[in-house]
């Protein structure tokens, strides 16, 4: 694996469930904190799972923005995965962003949920 270009860390700000068209469950996180390169960073990580799933692995979304040094204000979409970490109340979040500025990042990190933490790193993506 290549070496990471940054890392991250956020807490959370928030947490709501909903039900999706076909029955599944939607559980919508926010977050803030910072990444390397990116200064302050803020966003919306959804994850979908079907209900015999409530507790375990699920598809995600995230969709968010940061606010860099130099005052400009970069967008970015992903779309990933979530899988619990045996039987702790931890989450390993994989996924890959396509960013406003046309750059992609994948980010690798550890969802704790009764922390409310969000960290990890993230790397370049060609």
């Amino acid at each position: 694996m290549p070496n990471p270009a940054g890392e991250y860390e956020m807490r959370s700000t928030g947490l709501h469930y909903d039900k999706t068209g076909d029955g599944k469950i939607k559980t919508i996180k926010t977050y803030e904190g910072t990444a390397t390169r990116f200064g302050n960073i803020s966003g919306t990580l959804i994850i979908t799972q079907p209900l015999a799933e409530a507790g375990g692995n699920g598809t995600c979304t995230w969709v968010g923005k940061a606010l860099l040094e130099d005052g400009t204000i970069m967008g970015g979409i992903g779309e990933g995965t979530t899988e619990r970490i045996g039987n702790e109340l931890k989450s390993k979040v994989s996924i890959v962003h396509h960013l406003s500025d046309g750059a992609k990042v994948r980010t690798e990190g550890v969802m704790e949920h009764g922390a409310g933490t969000f960290y990890g790193q993230f790397y370049d993506v060609e």
